[in-house]
């Protein structure tokens, strides 16, 4: 951002690249500056990414890990189910390699060709672009996030999400772990993240 004299007065430079810079303009309706948070700008960027479970169980696990690379989740999360219970994100969980069932994530734009970095192993080796689905053999970590919820015979179900980002370490596995109270019921976990690279 620089400042630069004209005729008029003054005017306020963006820089787009490390050599081109554009003038800021005010919205002609609402004579505002019109932004977007980061993480939308992510999502242009294609860099943001999307997986859900669904089952009809007591318990509904979403596992992954973050190899050892540069970019960092920046993870959020939401569920809505027909039972009271909790869900936990784990760090340092463990599994077996080789059960449940690898799913892909969606790019959250469509014209994007980039692919998620977090790998799953239902095949029994880890592979990028995936997480696993219910594995079995699940042990250990320790709890990052931890939401209860309740619900009663006239509400039928119900619903929360984790806005505030947890940024993943790398080299790191996770868990995010659904648990009923009230035996098998409907359950949904819905997880979004960008992958940023953190600047030196």
């Amino acid at each position: 951002m620089k400042v630069v004299s004209v005729k008029d007065g003054v005017r306020l430079l963006s820089r787009i690249s490390d050599s081109e810079y554009r003038y800021l303009r005010a919205d002609t309706n609402t004579h505002t500056l019109q932004v977007i948070d980061y993480a939308h700008h992510e999502i242009h960027g294609g860099s943001m990414f999307r997986v859900q479970g669904n089952a009809t169980a007591a318990a509904l696990i979403i596992a992954f890990k973050v190899p050892d690379q540069a970019k960092e989740p920046h993870f959020t999360f939401e569920w809505s189910s027909e039972s009271s219970g909790y869900i936990q994100l784990l760090e340092g969980y463990t599994w077996t390699a080789g059960t449940g069932v690898d799913r892909a994530p969606k790019n959250s734009n469509r014209n994007s060709s980039n692919t998620s970095v977090l790998q799953g192993n239902a095949t029994g080796a880890w592979v990028s672009d995936y997480v696993t689905i219910d594995p079995t053999g699940g042990s250990g970590g320790t709890v990052i996030s931890d939401k209860r919820f309740y619900t009663d015979d006239k509400q039928g179900s119900n619903s929360g999400s984790r806005k505030n980002e947890i940024v993943l370490a790398t080299n790191q596995t996770y868990a995010l772990i659904f648990t009923s109270t009230d035996g098998s019921k409907g359950i949904q976990i819905r997880c979004e993240w960008y992958e940023h690279t953190p600047k030196t």
